[in-house]
């Protein structure tokens, strides 16, 4: 049997007098893996975001180094 299954069993056996503080529960926790959700895709983001910048610089110096060693390159198939 699933989690949600099994949630939903208990939430069928608890008194209906405290049906809207199960629902207000269930909205809470839906609220808190919003912002769980959220918080993981801005961490993944920054992640990438410097990621990026790094291998910019990465490639940047690989140009330079290879314009020492390889006179005629300058990123240009043309030469």
């Amino acid at each position: 049997m699933t989690q949600q299954a099994e949630l939903l069993n208990i939430i069928d056996k608890i008194p209906q007098r405290y049906f809207g503080e199960v629902v207000s529960f269930l909205r809470y926790l839906q609220h808190k893996a919003q912002q769980e959700v959220a918080v993981k895709e801005q961490r993944a983001a920054k992640e990438k975001a410097a990621f990026i910048k790094y291998a910019e610089k990465l490639n940047a110096e690989a140009e330079d180094v290879l314009k020492y060693h390889v006179p005629l390159f300058e990123g240009d198939d043309n030469e």
